[in-house]
């Protein structure tokens, strides 16, 4: 009798932990989908940033200096007084161009 109670025993662990697996499985899956979904929307908002406010050529030279010089952004963005978002949204567009 008590070895099909640690039979039993056994396979109740392992059903647990095969749940467990399965579970982290699909957690996995929603977080990439998440991540896919926020990298689209970010796309998305600085396009239409772009759009609504362009910024001239100039001011963008000055934010990619900056940043070559390794200033900080928020230091860009005091001193410039642009908003955040444009200046990330400049520098992701000059990584992007200059990634090779």
């Amino acid at each position: 009798m008590s070895i099909f109670s640690l039979i039993g025993f056994f396979g109740v662990i392992g059903y647990l932990f095969w749940q467990d697996m399965q579970t982290n499985s699909n957690r996995y899956e929603y977080l990439e989908l998440l991540e896919e979904r926020i990298t689209h929307l970010e796309n998305y908002l600085y396009d239409l940033e772009e759009k609504v406010t362009p910024i001239s050529s100039n001011t963008k030279e000055k934010i990619i200096g900056m940043y070559r010089e390794g200033k900080d952004i928020m230091v860009m963005e005091n001193s410039l007084n642009i908003p955040k978002t444009k200046i990330e949204m400049i520098l992701k567009e000059y990584e992007q161009n200059n990634r090779y």
